[in-house]
This record gives structure tokens, C-alpha cells and sequence, in this order.
């Protein structure tokens, strides 16, 4: 549990709050002093909290600030409290969530872009209060506001217990590997809600998506704006014209092969002799 030198009260009207970019509680109505009063007050709290995060989770620094909040117009923190507890009423509880744009492999270990994909991003409940369906209780919330499902979430750098949290609550245990820090879930990419709200269809963006090796380290194939514009003609044997090959590059994913690389060399010579 988190007290703190001043009343939490007026900044937690519910136990649970969210906090978006401008570092006001939801539920906040107050003139420009109170402004920012308040924001002072949740800045602390926010900072407070990630610290404790981050020390639970054996991270060198937070990956939660009021700061790094403020510069984030995507993501939202959830904050669980117990007001009427000590004298001031007590913080135990954050779950930080946001959308992001990621490359990332499906069960067949094709790559796949998803724009605003739903992201947990830290969670925690302080160790007092844990094992009391807090967490629960928070996740749900969460859940309820953002309209989002378990499954379909992305989990940045998730923490033993988040993995536990997650298999006891959810049945989420089958993980897809990723190259980057994400854990998904089997069934993450599995009907076509998920790629129509997150990641449009791949085809109309240009992406080529194939099962080799190359795509496996280095992504998929962008074969280009004017390449789109072109991308339904066809030959009179029905194959896609050679003069497209000029146009692929490699799109990284996130990771250690996220480096930029050059155009293919070998599309250039099957168009030069093609």
C-alpha cells in the first residue's frame, strides 16, 4: 500500500480512476488552481507507483513516470485505491495500457504489421494486497472501458506474475514467439475482427506476406505507393508484372533486426533481365 502526504479523496471519487496525457483523474472537475493541484498530486502518485513496479518486477528504472505519460496521447493508466483506508486513504494498485503499431509473427511465423494494437503495457497491485482479487478487479475495469478481450491483447516485457495472472484468470498459457519484447497469445490473429481494427488488410497496404526464412528475420515486403496503385494488373499469363520487383524493401520488425536494409539487389536483376 502507497500513502501519501496529502488526501487522495478528491482525486478518487471511485477506487478506480483513469488517467490519461493531461495527468487528470476521469472524474475531475475544478478550475485552473485545482488543475493544477491535482495534477501535481497524480504525478506523484503515478511516479510512486512505477517505481514500485518496477522494483517488484527487478527493472533498473520504471517503465512508468508521470512524465513519460504526459508525452503519450495513446495510453492510459488505471489506478486502484482504497480511500477511506489510514489517514489519508491508500494507492494499491496501476495497470498502464495503450495502442501500438508492431510488426509481429503469427502462429506460422508469417509477419504481420498491426497498427493500434491493444497493449498492456505495466501492472501492478501492491504486495499487501495481492491474492484479494484487487488485480482482478482492475483487469476487468480496464477491460470493461476500453472494450478490449484478453486475447487480443499484446504484453509488453510481462512480469512472472503477469504471466501467471494471465493463465489463471484468462486460460492465456500457448504463447506465439516474438522478436521483440511482446508476448501474444494463440488466437491472437485468429478471425478478422483483429485485423480490420488494428492492422488493415495487407494487401491493399502493399504487404507481402510469405513463409521464408528472409520474412521470418526481416519482416515482410512493402512493395510501395506506386506499386498499389498498380498492384491489380496483370500480364496476359495472369502473373504480376516483373517491373514491380524494382520496388520491394524490406520492412523490419521491432528488434534486433530493425536496422534499415537497402532495396533487394536481386529483384533489380530479375527486372534488368526481365
Amino acid at each position: 500500500m502507497v500513502d501519501f502526504r496529502f488526501d487522495i479523496k478528491p482525486l478518487f471519487p471511485q477506487p478506480i480512476i483513469k488517467v490519461a496525457s493531461n495527468l487528470l483523474p476521469h472524474t475531475f472537475r475544478g478550475d485552473r488552481r485545482q488543475c493544477l493541484d491535482a495534477t501535481s498530486k497524480m504525478s506523484e502518485i503515478i511516479d510512486q507507483l512505477g517505481q514500485l513496479s518496477a522494483v517488484s518486477q527487478g527493472l533498473s528504472k520504471p517503465v512508468t513516470t508521470a512524465q513519460r505519460l504526459r508525452m503519450s496521447e495513446n495510453q492510459t493508466i488505471y489506478l486502484l485505491a482504497d480511500p477511506d483506508a489510514g489517514n489519508n486513504g491508500l494507492v494499491t494498485g496501476l495497470l498502464k495500457v495503450g495502442t501500438k503499431d508492431l510488426y509481429l509473427f503469427d502462429e506460422k511465423g508469417q509477419t504481420r504489421k498491426m497498427e493500434q494494437s491493444p497493449s498492456i503495457l505495466d501492472f501492478y497491485v501492491h504486495e499487501s494486497r495481492q491474492r484479494a482479487g484487487l488485480g482482478k478487479r482492475l483487469f476487468e475495469t480496464m477491460l470493461s472501458e476500453e472494450q478490449w478481450t484478453p486475447l487480443k491483447c499484446s504484453v509488453d516485457r510481462p512480469s512472472e506474475k503477469l504471466l501467471a495472472f494471465l493463465g489463471k484468470h484468462y486460460g492465456l498459457v500457448r504463447t506465439i514467439p516474438q522478436a521483440n519484447n511482446f508476448v501474444l497469445y494463440e488466437g491472437f490473429f485468429n478471425d478478422s475482427v483483429n485485423g480490420s481494427r488494428n492492422g488493415h488488410d495487407d494487401r491493399k497496404n502493399g504487404m507481402h506476406i510469405t513463409n521464408s526464412p528472409n520474412t521470418q528475420l526481416f519482416g515482410a515486403t512493402y512493395l510501395g505507393d506506386e506499386a498499389n496503385k498498380r498492384i491489380g494488373r496483370r500480364d496476359s499469363n495472369g502473373q504480376q508484372q516483373s517491373s514491380l520487383l524494382h520496388q520491394i524493401t524490406q520492412i523490419s520488425p521491432n528488434g534486433r533486426y530493425g536496422a534499415p536494409r537497402p532495396t533487394c539487389s536481386m529483384a533489380e536483376v530479375l527486372n534488368h533481365y526481365g
